[in-house]
């Protein structure tokens, strides 16, 4: 007979704990494997970034309209978009470098992160001269002294990069924390300096940066650099600096020209079709063109994950591709569908009359940028920066005809379509780029890769 008291067969526990492991496609239990990913965490925190920054933003400049007259909001707005410019232009081939390089670095981690630092103040520097000659020459001369904008422009390109050295040193829980902070402390500063007028938004701005700043580095000098090296993980191979150097400059250039003809979109359109079809124009272009950082934050997490392990480039790609999908998808679908209602509560009723058809163009191009993105993020990975120029290269030199031309043509309606149609295309290409490594991966390595939980004392140490 069967003893009905007897314990459990042998092997019982292990096949349990195997059935424990297997993946349930329940929602908490997905969303639980989900942000057990470093990816997917990594990602995850600097999306919510990007939200934070558009949130806080909007509420500091809805305030500065109630708290400033229109022409120190109109001074300030455009001293505080040079500061961003010149930033942009000073940094805009660094942050990749420390993204790309601080991973497989180890005893060299603190040089490399004190030189890009040294060489993205003095290019900022340079061009912030270059906007104050050209302010005081050709325009109205910017609303702050000459030194003071110089000052922030030094302590903002630092802001700037030190993002890119925490996502390098896989600290991205951080990230969001130091950024909400930044807005935060700007809409008081910008509260209690509310007399100063353009000057009150130019200081509560540029104080913040520095009140941040400081202690970010002081964290980042003094313990995660000498974590980071003591990791007790030897690289391959140390990059020297004239190679960061070269991948910066080809990341400098790249960037320019993949950024030249989406800045000069809104300015062809006001040339060739008017003010007042500008207007209906941005109105949907200003919703659309910020989504964009989601896909940028989501090749940035991809970039330092595959840089420190190279091999694994090809299988984190699947994973970042899946979840820009997951994002993108969906996102798109209510942008497309949703055009006109989103357009009409937010901006009025002529706007969505004239401005939905731009953004049911717009929309599904954000799916093709994001391909673009992690297509670029590969080329980073893999060193690969001839693919990276001709990338961009080409993406200028057909992008402004072809938005000239269906601009002239079919006014705002065809400005959306050739920023669908450029992106169309430069997917196309970046595809071809992202598939060479998506089959380059160790042959121990299955394409469902088991998902454990989180258990490492150095990922947790990671976490703000």
């Amino acid at each position: 007979m069967t003893d009905a008291k007897k314990g459990p067969a042998p092997g019982s526990a292990q096949l349990e704990a195997v059935a424990m492991r297997r993946p349930v496609f329940r929602p908490l239990g997905a969303l639980a494997s989900l942000f057990r990913t470093p990816l997917y965490r990594s990602a995850t925190a600097l999306v919510l970034t990007t939200g934070a920054n558009a949130g806080l933003g909007l509420i500091f400049w809805t305030l500065a309209a109630r708290l400033y007259s229109i022409e120190e909001v109109g001074r300030g707005a455009a001293t505080i978009a040079a500061l961003q410019l010149v930033s942009m232009l000073g940094c805009a081939g660094l942050t990749p470098a420390l993204i790309r390089f601080i991973p497989p670095s180890s005893l060299s981690t603190r040089r490399l992160i004190e030189a890009t630092y040294l060489a993205g103040v003095l290019l900022a520097l340079l061009c912030g001269a270059g906007v104050l000659i050209a302010s005081y020459l050709f325009i109205e001369p910017l609303s702050v002294p000459g030194y003071a904008f110089l000052g922030g422009v030094a302590v903002f390109a630092i802001f700037t990069l030190q993002d890119g050295a925490l996502i390098g040193l896989r600290r991205e829980g951080w990230v969001p924390v130091e950024n909400s902070i930044f807005g935060v402390v700007k809409i008081a500063l910008l509260v209690a300096f509310s007399a100063g007028g353009a000057w009150g938004i130019f200081v509560s701005w540029s104080v913040t940066t520095a009140l941040v700043v400081i202690p970010v580095n002081l964290a980042l000098f003094l313990k995660f650099i000498p974590a980071h090296r003591g990791r007790g993980r030897e690289p391959e191979r140390e990059f020297t600096l004239s190679e960061i150097g070269r991948f910066s400059g080809a990341n400098h250039v790249s960037a320019l020209l993949m950024g030249l003809p989406d800045f000069l979109m809104p300015v062809i359109v006001l040339q060739i079709a008017g003010a007042r079809d500008n207007a209906f124009f941005y109105a949907a272009w200003s919703l659309v063109w910020p989504l964009r950082l989601v896909a940028v934050n989501i090749a940035n997490a991809f970039t330092a994950h595959a840089a420190d392990d190279e091999s694994r480039a090809g299988d984190l790609s699947i994973k970042a591709g899946l979840l820009i999908l997951a994002i993108f998808l969906p996102l798109v679908l209510v942008l497309t569908l949703g055009s006109h209602p989103l357009l009409r509560v937010l901006f009025g009723r002529e706007y969505a009359s004239h401005g939905d058809i731009v953004m049911r163009l717009l929309a599904p191009g954000l799916l093709a940028y994001a391909v673009v993105s992690l297509g670029v993020a590969m080329a980073r990975v893999r060193r690969q920066l001839s693919r990276l120029l001709v990338l961009s290269a080409v993406y200028a030199a057909v992008s402004l005809p072809v938005s000239i031309a269906l601009v002239s043509t079919y006014g705002i309606g065809g400005a959306g379509a050739a920023w669908l149609a450029s992106q169309l295309g430069l997917a196309a290409i970046a595809g071809a780029i992202w598939s060479r490594g998506l089959f380059d991966r160790p042959a121990d390595l299955t394409l469902v890769e088991e998902i454990s939980p989180l258990t490492s004392t150095e990922d947790a140490d990671r976490l703000p």
